[in-house]
């Protein structure tokens, strides 16, 4: 059985729809909670980041409050990205999910910024040319719909191919390599984990997106199958990357 690694910087963004898949095919996983301190597969011992890839077939890191450029303040974020790089060294695939995908683009070169405007709830993005050619993307048509909660987006990553754009930031997903994934969308959530989100966060994420208390349910009403479709389709095509 394929045993994947995830890296949940924060305790209310668990693996969600993500965990679901990779259990659905058959794999396992272990997630780490750097700011917690805690390690589902070493409950008593608190471990820490690894340093190498080990026996795990790829990782996944996901999002969290903090910004991919407070390095002086959490040291788990240059952890995670040198641990990054060496599942990419190893030839292991890896995906990372907002912080995870500015996590990507710091360990790459690139900058992370703070866009003009929250974006959060969810958006309709664009496949890119390339989008609509990828392994992964292919297959999905033109526009993808997925949940967005995010105060800062990437640019400039030397040799990233961006594959999806529109909503308030220019990359919404992008490749780096063959096996190097990263979405600035949350394909995982699920209602419950926004909720977790508003109840923690409240008014530093409903003052900027009163929508969040407004207008959740019909979003989810409206989108949630597609966007769970969009996880899985991603999900399973990423695990693929790790059979290769």
């Amino acid at each position: 059985m394929r045993r994947y690694l995830i890296i949940a910087p924060e305790g209310t963004s668990p693996s969600g729809l993500i965990g679901e898949t990779l259990l659905e095919a058959g794999a396992a996983y272990d997630t780490i909670f750097p700011v917690e301190g805690h390690a589902t597969h070493a409950p008593f011992a608190y471990p820490g980041v690894p340093r190498e890839p080990g026996d795990y077939a790829g990782l996944v890191v996901l999002g969290g409050p903090m910004s991919a450029n407070d390095v002086d303040e959490h040291s788990f974020l240059a952890e995670t990205m040198a641990l990054l790089r060496a599942f990419d060294a190893a030839g292991r695939p890896v995906l990372g999910i907002c912080l995870g995908a500015q996590m990507i683009a710091r360990a790459y070169g690139g900058e992370v910024y703070r866009m003009e405007s929250f974006e959060s709830g969810f958006y309709t993005m664009r496949l890119t040319p390339e989008g609509g050619a990828d392994p992964l993307f292919a297959g999905l048509g033109p526009e993808i719909t997925s949940f967005q909660n995010h105060f800062e987006a990437v640019r400039g990553i030397p040799g990233a191919v961006p594959l999806a754009t529109g909503g308030a930031c220019p990359i919404q997903a992008y490749r780096i390599g063959a096996r190097v994934y990263a979405t600035q969308f949350h394909p995982e959530v699920t209602i419950d984990i926004v909720r977790d989100w508003v109840r923690k966060f409240g008014r530093a994420f409903t003052d900027a997106e009163p929508r969040l208390l407004t207008d959740l349910d019909r979003q989810f009403q409206d989108s949630f199958a597609s966007h769970r479709r969009l996880c899985r389709t991603l999900v399973r095509g990423w695990m693929k990357l790790a059979e290769a």
